[in-house]
């Protein structure tokens, strides 16, 4: 069919020689297919626009938000890999589920020298958090746990997870107290040691794990459903993963006994090397929108009592004003023999 006044870059091919397999609906009548017409939407001020509701609020969905949803992660392995590291990533596939995406295959890509492959997995997935797993003569048994913005990697940590041959996976625990943890629901964190707040390593370190599991924003939560708490100990050169179920006992009081049983995994991490951001990219990933910003209210003071406010209002006509009428303050209308009587008794006055 004819251009209909296209452009060339705006031509639809109906049929390829070096794909006859290739099959094209051009069932389209060709008014649909003027210029600025595509079959997968509309361009827009150079925007490719959907046409389907349902992949419009997907797009919208992936828009950046004041208030960001539960990131979503991804566990990969790497080329080489062993069973206990298979178990590793398992274990916090599990911590981390519903929203979580677990890949079976070994893939040959390195964090640390080409993370391109890592990027391309998170933009179809949408996931901006991922864990990949490895085993080195050097490094042994190793986790790495990355954060992306924007679908491009943003920073990471490499940790060695059977350091002084400790690990225990979640299998390895029983209890009955176990089955009744609901591994979707919000943890409970402690951080303990000094170095979370003074060394480098362990800040993103703690920042990725509460990252990892702190779940959705919420302003209420019942006391009830916080049924495991994660604690991590800090010490010179290792770091104490452990993961414990709450258990609510009888006090004789309002107040009961909590007691503490661990479900694992149980992980022993030495920090091996890590990726931070630069500064400009880590200012533009932490930066709010500015009409999300609290602005300064007038006229409101706060005491004692809560906040007090002035109102300053206009004065108001009550001659207009819609009042109830009386019949005795009606006003009655001057009639020609009462201007005549009223003008003869201002003249006798005036005498």
């Amino acid at each position: 069919f004819g251009s209909g006044g296209l452009a060339p870059e705006d031509w639809i091919v109906a049929l390829s020689p070096d794909e006859p397999d290739v099959q094209i609906d051009l069932s389209l009548s060709y008014k649909r297919l003027s210029k600025g017409n595509i079959i997968m939407g509309r361009k827009l001020q150079g925007k490719t626009m959907p046409k389907r509701q349902a992949t419009r609020r997907a797009l919208r969905a992936r828009e950046p938000k004041l208030v960001e949803n539960v990131k979503k992660a991804f566990f990969i392995k790497g080329p080489k890999s062993s069973q206990l590291v298979n178990t590793a990533l398992k274990d916090m596939y599990m911590m981390k589920k519903p929203d979580a995406v677990m890949l079976n295959k070994k893939n040959k890509c390195r964090p640390f020298e080409d993370h391109t492959s890592l990027e391309f997995l998170s933009n179809q997935m949408d996931a901006s958090l991922f864990t990949y797993g490895s085993i080195s003569k050097k490094k042994g048994h190793a986790l790495t746990l990355g954060r992306m913005f924007n679908h491009q990697l943003l920073d990471m940590i490499e940790v060695s997870v059977n350091v002084d041959d400790e690990f225990k996976s979640i299998s390895d625990f029983s209890g009955e107290r176990k089955k009744s943890v609901k591994y979707g629901s919000k943890p409970m964190f402690l951080f303990q040691g000094d170095h979370f707040d003074l060394s480098e390593d362990y800040k993103l370190l703690k920042s990725l794990i509460l990252d990892y599991f702190r779940g959705d924003v919420v302003e209420k939560i019942n006391l009830a459903s916080l049924d495991r708490v994660i604690v991590c100990t800090a010490t010179q050169d290792r770091v104490y993963f452990r993961h414990y179920a709450v258990q609510l006992r009888k006090s004789g009081t309002k107040i009961p006994n909590v007691a503490l049983d661990e479900i694992g995994p149980r992980m022993n991490w030495e920090v091996r090397r890590m990726k931070s951001a630069s500064e400009d990219v880590k200012k533009q990933a932490m930066k709010k929108p500015r009409k999300h910003k609290p602005g300064s209210k007038k006229n409101l003071k706060k005491d004692v009592l809560g906040s007090m406010g002035q109102l300053h209002m206009k004065g108001e006509d009550t001659s207009k004003m819609a009042l109830r009428k009386f019949k005795a303050l009606k006003r009655k209308k001057p009639s020609a023999t009462d201007g005549a009587g009223e003008g003869e008794e201002g003249s006798k006055r005036q005498r």
